[in-house]
């Protein structure tokens, strides 16, 4: 059995999401009753908008690390825990427990939806890894199969339950009905920035600012345009990070490229999920009485929003600035990669002001970085007993889930009772 959990990790892990995304979407299309063409097709072009806005990201990605990693050298800053970026993925996928905790989230979930508890059906099997994640960070820090099970059955009922209550709130904004983006990475951000947001909203002057991009675009005209207010703030990143004109226009023109591409890739992959989800609703309401069933997507469909994006230009540089902020101890660098996803839910719910979102995100990733820290002890080790640190007197972490706030909370219930071992 143990075999067939961790083969059934392996193959998930070596899929990634451009893999699974297709198989995961023909077979939901086939049970909700499409066609076989149908369900091809649309199984087909979700996955194609996904490779597209996977490539236009990572396009993203490499860009603006060079200009961050530039400043940092620049700054000549130095912390005692190694940022490892993604690597908590791969210890996710390939930790101990990894394939028990799998069988648990789909048992859990469709329990969960059974019971009425929620209405979220997680599709989005890729992004299982954020609670995989969870999982293990709690066995790097207890070594116990219980409390890595325990802890990962929590962190899911948290967020699908948090899913509902956000889901609409993206639903109208995005135009994707019958859909919600379930995973830990963007609610826990969801949690910390809906408050700050909200006292933006009613703080003087701040809540009067208009800083929508519609607006700017009203008033500066082609200067307001989401291409070149990203080609702009290209080259402000280059200047920072004392590129040469040539390294700085490039950078500007990459940035402009992505505030067009990504929304584009975004469309494509919804001509491909809607159908399925429209499915779904139809069948609900045909075979279990009208019963509502939300499809969970990756949060990566609702990035195409100019003020994400924006946001996101904005934010990268920010966050490894915010690497000196007191309390923390690891230099963000590698971890810029995830920026993008704790934007994600801030923009809608800021009502697409660029400010508040930002403000909002500055909260977020405080609060990230002083977890991250917090768990950088259950990250090394973790990583030990999945054979991927040799060193050990270095201390590991990373933003993006090594830094949860879900995860560290129960994490300090343990450490408190006595159960961890780091």
């Amino acid at each position: 059995m143990e075999a067939f959990f961790n083969g059934l990790s392996s193959a998930l892990s070596s899929l990634g999401a451009n893999g699974i995304l297709p198989i995961g979407l023909f077979i939901l299309a086939l049970v909700f009753r499409l066609k076989i063409g149908e369900a091809l097709r649309a199984a087909l072009t979700g996955a194609v908008g996904m490779v597209g806005m996977n490539l236009t990201t990572d396009m993203l990605v490499a860009q603006m690390t060079p200009a961050t990693q530039s400043m940092v050298e620049r700054l000549g800053w130095h912390l005692d825990i190694v940022d490892t970026g993604w690597s908590l993925m791969s210890y996710a996928w390939g930790s101990p427990v990894s394939g028990i905790l799998i069988i648990l989230g789909i048992a859990l979930n469709l329990f969960l939806l059974v019971t009425n508890f929620t209405k979220t059906l997680m599709i989005d099997f890729w992004n299982y890894w954020s609670f995989l994640a969870c999982g293990a960070l709690i066995y790097g820090a207890t070594e116990s199969v219980l409390w890595s099970v325990a802890a990962t059955g929590i962190y899911m009922i948290v967020a699908w339950k948090w899913s509902d209550h956000v889901a609409p709130i993206f639903q109208e904004a995005s135009g994707m009905e019958a859909c919600t983006w379930p995973t830990g990475a963007i609610i826990a951000p969801a949690m910390i920035g809906f408050p700050v947001i909200k006292l933006c909203q009613k703080i003087p002057v701040i809540k009067d600012i208009k800083a929508d991009p519609e607006h700017l675009q009203n008033k500066l005209g082609v200067f307001g345009e989401t291409m070149v207010v990203g080609f702009f703030i290209g080259i402000i990143i280059g200047i920072l990070a004392a590129f040469d004109v040539i390294k700085c226009f490039l950078l500007g023109v990459n940035m402009g490229a992505v505030m067009i591409l990504l929304p584009r890739m975004i469309s494509i992959m919804m001509e491909g999920i809607l159908p399925i989800a429209n499915a779904a609703q139809e069948f609900c309401e045909k075979h279990l009485h009208g019963k509502k069933i939300w499809i969970g997507i990756d949060a990566s469909t609702l990035m195409g929003n100019p003020c994400n994006m924006t946001s996101i230009m904005i934010m990268t540089p920010i966050v490894t600035a915010m690497s000196i902020i007191p309390g923390n101890r690891m230099l963000a660098v590698a971890s810029l990669v995830a920026v993008p996803w704790f934007i994600i839910p801030l923009a809608y719910y800021a009502k697409d002001n660029i400010l508040h979102t930002c403000i909002a995100a500055f909260a977020v990733f405080c609060v990230y970085f002083l977890c991250a820290t917090a768990l950088a002890g259950a990250h090394t080790n973790i990583a030990h007993i999945c054979g991927s640190l040799a060193n050990g007197n270095t201390l590991t972490s990373c933003l993006s889930e090594g830094g949860n706030p879900i995860t560290w909370i129960i994490y300090k219930l343990l450490q408190i009772f006595g159960q961890t071992v780091i």
